[in-house]
Parts: structure tokens; sequence; C-alpha cells
């Protein structure tokens, strides 16, 4: 097998993957990205043993016991998660996700995904949320790949997410034309990932100045449970 995969708390794993995470999201080789939630989080950490061992994608998750829970996740700084924090299920955070940009094989996400799908399994989880990021808060690509997702993929009424931040990008007001046509060709792979599951998103993106990101809160509801 290509790929060797640790997983867990530890400090040391913690700490290389926020390493990577700081060549990634910031393009620094020093200092790490860190925050207030990744010691309490468990970290993936993906090597490609045909490469020395070489660590080539990276993220975390976390579980919760129930969905009140979900209102001190890293995704309720963005996103106002009250009407979800009432409902019957047992969530689990995904995010920070990163892939070496220089990875090429294929098999790595799908290594990844496949080991996230196990985690979810093993954790009797059933509903799965987080931030999924584009990369460049201002790069014209994403308006296209927004407006494929205003189309289905929209969060349902009854499981809306309210705005919180104060620096955000409408999906719903977006408008297309003959010479703007929609793509999704340049959604993160993450979000595939849950959009191929059935997920939806947001109807707005926050904008993070910090990171350089434009993201979308995104959900998996795997029971599907009527919700009235």
């Amino acid at each position: 097998m290509r790929y060797r995969i640790e997983f867990g708390q530890s400090d040391a794993n913690r700490v290389k993957a926020q390493k990577f995470r700081q060549r990634f999201f910031r393009e620094s080789e020093t200092g790490l990205d860190e925050d207030k939630f990744d010691k309490i989080s468990d970290h993936c950490l993906i090597f490609d043993e045909k490469k020395d061992d070489k660590l080539v994608l990276v993220f975390r998750s976390r579980s919760f016991l129930s969905m009140k829970d979900i209102l001190y996740s890293y995704s309720a700084q963005y996103y106002d998660l009250t009407t979800l924090s009432e409902l019957p299920f047992k969530p689990m955070e995904i995010g920070r996700l990163c892939v070496d940009k220089r990875a090429r094989d294929p098999f790595l996400l799908l290594t990844a995904f496949k080991y996230l799908t196990s985690l979810i399994s093993n954790g009797g989880r059933d509903f799965i949320f987080g931030c999924t990021s584009f990369s460049g808060a201002n790069n014209p690509k994403h308006l296209a790949s927004l407006r494929s997702l205003k189309q289905n993929q929209l969060a349902e009424p009854k499981l809306s997410i309210t705005k919180k931040s104060n620096s955000i990008l409408d999906i719903k007001t977006l408008i297309g034309s003959d010479n703007q046509k929609m793509d999704n060709n340049f959604l993160p792979p993450l979000l595939k990932f849950y959009l191929r599951l059935g997920g939806k998103v947001s109807d707005h993106a926050v904008i993070d100045s910090d990171l350089d990101t434009l993201h979308v809160f995104t959900y998996l509801d795997l029971n599907r449970k009527k919700i009235n």
C-alpha cells in the first residue's frame, strides 16, 4: 500500500499538521497554522511511502455529543447554527483539509475520503459538517462554481444556516449571463465529496481575508431524517 495514515490527538501529529497547513494556507516555511480547536480535534495525516514517507495530506475531525455542542465549533464562528442545534443528529465536523500542491496521484484523495468514510461509520456519525474553502478570496472562477451550487445544492429552509459574518457573498443573488456559465470544475475536493453523497451548502459564502479563502458551510445528512 502506497499511503500510510496516522490519526489522533498526539502533540507530535498536531504540530506536523500545523506546519503542513502553514505551508499550504500561508505559503510559509516558518510558524504554525493553529487555532483553539486543534487541541480538541483529531488530526489525520497521510504519508506517501513512495516519496520517502513524505506528508502529503492532512485534515482534522471533531465529534460532538449533541447538536447543541456545534454552537462551539469552528464553523460556528462564521455561521449562525442555532436552527441546526435543535436537531436529532450525531454530528462530526471536518475541516482544514489540504493537499500537497505537487501531489498528482488521484488515489491520494480517494485514500483520504475512504478513511474519512470509515471514521464516520465507526463513530456512528450521521451529520457531517464544516467550512469548505475555495483558495483565493477574489478568484473570479469561484463565481461560476457558486452559481452551480445555487441550482440544487443550497440548504433546505428547515436546515437553514443564518448569516453571522459581516463579510459575505450572497449566493442566492448571483446572476449568470450567456457569458458567465455555471461551472463546478473548480469546486474544492472536500466539497465535491460532500455533494457526491447528497450534501448541501449555505446560501452565502464567507470571505476569510486572513487565509485568503472563500468558504461555504457544508453539511451532509446521512440518515435523511425527516425534520418537521
